[in-house]
């Protein structure tokens, strides 16, 4: 597997809607169907993917000109925040998500770097935990039912 890390642009909306497509029914099955429905519609929309790219920096990972991860990071604030970070299952386990985090990590030019992940992804709090992440807060969600979100920050690193 030969990955290359780079900047998304308007090309790269479906491809990146399809990694949600892929990703978020095997990552967040344990939330039920309303939930995976609802973020999709929601964050993995075109309309989205058109707002992420015009107001944070959007990286895709390619494997032979297929699209097979996502990420990116809104550095506007005091404070950077990834709001997605996703690889495709079949394509996990490979160091593409650490590709991206340190590629992200570099575009917040050494500042501390906040994500949330919702509570119950055990996958995603091991990653996190393994990259430096600490626990900084929770959130309780508005919906009933609905998971948590966990809250966990990077100390600033040069």
């Amino acid at each position: 597997m030969t990955v290359t890390i780079r900047r998304a642009g308007p090309d790269d909306i479906e491809s990146i809607i399809a990694v949600g497509r892929r990703t978020w029914p095997t990552t967040y099955g344990f939330a039920g169907p309303g939930y995976i429905t609802h973020g999709l519609e929601t964050w993995w929309s075109a309309e989205a993917i058109r707002r992420s790219l015009a107001n944070t920096t959007v990286l895709v990972a390619e494997d032979d000109g297929a699209v097979v991860g996502t990420g990116n990071i809104d550095v506007r604030g005091e404070c950077p925040v990834i709001w997605k970070l996703y690889v495709v299952p079949e394509a996990q386990g490979a160091g593409i998500g650490s590709a991206l985090i340190r590629e992200l990590f570099d575009h917040a030019g050494g500042r501390p770097v906040r994500l949330e992940y919702i509570d119950g992804n055990t996958s995603a709090a091991s990653f996190y935990a393994a990259h430096g992440f600490v626990e900084i807060r929770r959130e309780a969600n508005e919906r009933a039912g609905w998971p948590d979100a966990v809250w966990v920050e990077r100390p600033f690193s040069k």
